[in-house]
């Protein structure tokens, strides 16, 4: 059976999407054949040097510093000819003629994914999985467009789906699924129950070869490398107020034991030596929420396996899991960068509106032992939070600022369907008139700043750093 998948973003926003490379790679694995249609690197024909600059600002979180690289990711697309994003993707579709498309969607780019498919006369069937369809799967599976919405992992139920279609049979009980009638008179929508988690160790290695290699473009610290995001685990134990997570671990609590799950380091190490080999990645960022969360003897262990493959790796950390031994084994493994979630400055809002119970002194605390092993730290901070005031925000500045944190990545509160924030304020998306991108967050602005204060900060925060 053929399978399309789309990943429709903003030009440029080159974070290779792990989950359709997992998918890729276990539908191959059943024989299905695979393409992907990808919008991250087609120039739109609107496309101008203006906008060249603006999106590099959206994408760097305003005024950032950097080391200077022999070139960038913008001078890679500099000869590719500007294209009309619907005519490519309805050549596409002609020349592959795919049984299926499926869509991986989160909130910020699920109206642009749908408004794809809608300009197109399919004749396939259409999925959405991701996040967005996740959380919000009635008004996703109501679009005329969408024949399945997928709740959860797809790991099983996609090529579940492809094998029954691809043999007539009867899909109305495939788990995980929510499922179209083939005619509105034939009744509703069928609501599947979930099925238990997989097995992260069963998973096959990601498959890449369906993605244009310039995803393989990471500069670090003025030098170019081929690197990947790549995650290892799954879950996270906190209840963030800003974050879905909290929503999701109360939505999948009959698929398992344990919400946060990881892979053992043996299919770690196995992935990352297999893509070295074959793609010569040898800069891996962990998108793991919090990495440093996995019990030190399994560290210990992914540190034996992963040093002789002589890779470097990123990573994200929660700093109630910074301790020196972790972070001494994390760097002889290959940890060259961490990443660390301040979010604001201020104790009392991020106590109590946040929800993370995290006070200053222990993220100083963290911040300290990441920089005694040499590794380049940058933090996680949020503007516009309920309540926030301009002085909060120079709170959040004046700690980075103590900490001499040499780069802050900045964002604007997006309140994100299913979180708690989102719940507590009865945010609403279609208030808006349509769903607003990452790069519009300022619309829905709960703080007591105005639109244009924060807008302000978020290209200056930086420059207020090195002030």
């Amino acid at each position: 059976m053929k399978v399309l998948f789309v990943n429709c973003t903003n030009f440029l926003d080159a974070t290779l999407p792990g989950g359709i490379s997992i998918l890729s790679s276990v539908l191959k694995k059943y024989g299905h054949e695979v393409a992907l249609f990808d919008t991250a690197f087609l120039k739109p024909k609107n496309w101008s040097k203006d906008k060249e600059k603006k999106i590099k600002k959206k994408l760097s979180g305003g005024i950032a510093f950097h080391k200077s690289t022999p070139y960038s990711l913008k001078d890679l697309v500099t000869n590719d000819p500007q294209v009309d994003i619907v005519e490519e993707f309805s050549k596409f579709i002609n020349e592959f003629n795919p049984s299926l498309i499926a869509v991986s969607a989160m909130t910020t780019n699920y109206e642009k994914s749908l408004d794809l498919i809608k300009k197109i006369n399919l004749k396939c069937k259409v999925i959405f999985g991701g996040v967005h369809p996740t959380l919000m799967p009635e008004s996703v599976i109501n679009q005329k467009e969408i024949d399945f919405v997928c709740i959860g992992e797809g790991d099983e139920a996609l090529p579940e789906l492809c094998h029954y279609l691809e043999n007539n049979n009867d899909i109305s009980g495939i788990k995980n699924l929510y499922i179209k009638p083939e005619k509105e008179c034939d009744g509703r929508v069928i609501k599947n129950d979930l099925r238990p988690f997989v097995d992260l160790d069963s998973l096959p290695i990601p498959d890449l070869s369906i993605f244009d290699p310039r995803y393989f473009f990471r500069p670090f610290l003025g030098n170019i490398y081929k690197g990947i995001f790549m995650s290892t685990s799954r879950g996270c134990p906190r209840g963030c107020a800003y974050c879905v997570n909290d929503k999701l671990r109360t939505l999948f609590k009959g698929c398992g034991a344990h919400y946060m799950r990881f892979q053992s380091p043996r299919i770690v190490a196995r992935n990352i030596e297999f893509l070295r080999n074959k793609y010569e990645i040898t800069w891996f960022k962990f998108s793991d929420d919090t990495f440093l969360l996995r019990p030190l003897e399994q560290l210990y262990e992914l540190k034996d396996l992963l040093k002789p493959l002589d890779i470097m790796f990123g990573c994200s950390v929660d700093p109630a899991t910074v301790t020196e031994e972790k972070v001494k084994v994390a760097k002889e493994m290959g940890c060259v960068a961490m990443s660390i979630g301040i979010e604001t400055g201020n104790e009392k809002i991020r106590r109590d509106v946040l929800n993370r119970h995290i006070s200053n002194q222990q993220i100083k605390n963290a911040i300290g032992i990441v920089k005694n092993y040499g590794i380049k730290i940058s933090t996680f901070n949020v503007i516009g939070l309920p309540g926030e005031t301009k002085e909060n925000v120079y709170e959040t500045i004046r700690f980075n600022k103590e900490l001499e944190i040499p780069d802050a990545n900045v964002y604007i509160l997006y309140p994100f369907p299913g979180t708690s924030i989102y719940e507590d304020y009865k945010v609403s998306l279609e208030d808006h008139g349509h769903i607003p991108p990452m790069d519009e967050a300022y619309i829905f602005n709960l703080s007591k700043m105005k639109k244009e204060d924060l807008l302000f900060f978020l290209k200056t925060f930086n420059l207020y750093l090195v002030l």
